[in-house]
């Protein structure tokens, strides 16, 4: 009886050390994935950041041509080196800043601080390279450089995009041009980042005024929550340079509608 008893303790005892030892298996299993997927996650973020930077390098270029020779080199200084870094640096601070909540760091009133300066920065180096090349898009045009945006953006296997746009939008003046396509380029960029998207929609239609349309099929946002974005908010400071209105619409798993009406001049 006694050895039975024995028998049983000792069966008892492996089982349970087989039990710890499975679960402890899974367990680092389990980690593994998580820092495997988290690893995936940065990686997919450097090629978006990187895509970004290459297209709005690429598409500052191209709109500089045919400009006097000093001013494309101080509107490429700009871009190419100053721009760039600091377009760099606004994505690396938001993308800590999320960070910094989710670990809850102290020291977020300095960060915050960092951001507005950021933000001031970039704003001022479009609007002095906006004043350097005045009169550009209006050789180059808002069609050509959104292909050309577009084109870049599949290659790296980003989203399909479908542009319609009626040949009068090259007719337009250059202003309008120049903040439909930085509104575009807002727009693509935060789809890149954020929505998870697999299609994007772009159409401009011109009547007795015009209507920009920018759909995608992504997981959407919380609009009541809007306010906050500092992309929604540049969008709707340029669509008010040109007079117009802007609507979203936006819905977790229903993606994001965004439409435009400007006022035409005469």
């Amino acid at each position: 009886m006694e050895n039975s008893v024995i028998f049983v303790v000792v069966i008892s005892t492996a089982v349970v050390l087989l039990v710890i030892v499975v679960l402890a298996n899974s367990l680092l299993l389990l980690r593994r994935r998580r820092q495997l997927a988290l690893k995936d996650k940065e990686i997919t973020q450097r090629k978006i950041d990187d895509l970004i930077r290459k297209n709005e390098v690429e598409s500052v270029n191209a709109l500089l041509k045919g400009q006097n020779s000093e001013r494309r080199r101080i509107s490429q200084e700009l871009h190419d080196r100053l721009g760039s870094i600091l377009f760099t640096a606004k994505l690396y601070n938001t993308n800590m800043e999320k960070k910094i909540a989710q670990l809850q760091v102290e020291n977020e009133e300095g960060f915050g601080k960092l951001k507005v300066l950021l933000d001031d920065a970039v704003k001022e180096v479009r609007r002095i390279s906006h004043d350097l090349y005045t009169g550009s898009m209006s050789n180059f045009g808002y069609t050509v450089a959104m292909r050309q945006l577009i084109a870049a953006i599949e290659e790296a296997n980003g989203p399909k995009i479908e542009l319609k746009v009626q040949k009068e939008m090259d007719e337009q003046t250059e202003e309008v041009q120049y903040q439909l396509h930085a509104i575009s380029q807002e727009l693509l960029s935060n789809t890149l980042k954020h929505a998870k998207a697999s299609k994007v929609e772009i159409e401009i239609e011109i009547d007795s005024e015009l209507t920009f349309r920018y759909r995608d099929n992504g997981i959407g946002f919380d609009t009541k929550k809007s306010s906050e974005g500092i992309g929604l908010k540049n969008i709707e400071d340029r669509v008010a340079k040109l007079h117009g209105s802007l609507s979203v619409e936006s819905g977790q798993n229903i993606g994001t509608y965004y439409i435009a009406t400007i006022p035409l001049t005469t």
